[in-house]
């Protein structure tokens, strides 16, 4: 009995802009959203620029059209991703008090958020073997999202130009320690006393009268009287 020859696969659904090419701005915006579907779906191996050309369904001359290497590409698309992620910073720190605790919250929002984020996440934990990837942390396109995110604390700091880079410089390599080293792990309340104990006068501010004293040491404890 003859059968018949299997049929190629129907082609995926095409996303290229063929005949309707996008101002380079919308483009640009385009291909990082294919970038990002990649690497959520594929993790950093994903992010492959033939790879993304075919997400996009377009050529490989187009991706480099926009991006000059794979490197270039990466970088991007951590900003990309990181543009809700800039948006949830700003309204998480709004409703604190004082700059310490902006900068304290800022940093537990961020730490919690990056591995749960699909694409941030994804890049992140490859990223630990990529040296590009946790250099790229403190470059100055790095600083300038941070203090595009943190401009809240800025204000209310009163930090001058070069106090805020230093600060926003001081936050990333925080966050980049505890990111990489995150032992030992902490419950959110232990690393947010923490925080306010070790970086907030790292970033010349006051911690809150109320969080500024520790317990003192169980060994240091007077004993009770004798009954």
């Amino acid at each position: 009995m003859s059968s018949r020859a299997r049929q190629p696969d129907p082609p995926r659904a095409a996303r290229s802009w063929a005949g309707d090419s996008p101002l380079p701005g919308a483009a640009r915006e385009r291909l990082l959203e294919a970038a990002s579907r990649c690497v959520a779906r594929d993790g950093l191996a994903g992010l492959a620029m033939a790879a993304v050309a075919e997400e996009a369904g377009v050529s490989r001359p187009t991706v480099y059209r926009y991006f000059e290497d794979r490197r270039a590409l990466l970088e991007a698309t951590l900003f990309f991703a990181g543009r809700t992620l800039a948006s949830g910073l700003g309204a998480q720190i709004r409703h604190c008090a004082t700059p310490a605790e902006m900068a304290v919250e800022a940093m537990l929002f961020v730490h919690g958020a990056i591995p749960r984020d699909p694409v941030l996440g994804a890049l992140w934990g490859a990223a630990l073997l990529d040296a590009f990837a946790v250099a790229g942390i403190t470059r100055p396109t790095a600083v300038a999202w941070a203090r595009h995110a943190l401009k809240d604390l800025v204000e209310s700091a009163g930090w001058r130009d070069d106090e805020t880079d230093e600060a926003v410089e001081t936050m990333l390599r925080m966050l980049l320690s505890l990111l990489s080293a995150p032992e030992p792990r902490r419950s959110e309340a232990d690393l947010r006393a923490f925080l306010m104990r070790r970086l907030v006068p790292a970033l010349g501010l006051t911690a809150p009268a109320r969080t500024t004293a520790r317990p003192a040491p169980s060994a240091s404890r007077k004993r009770s009287p004798h009954r």
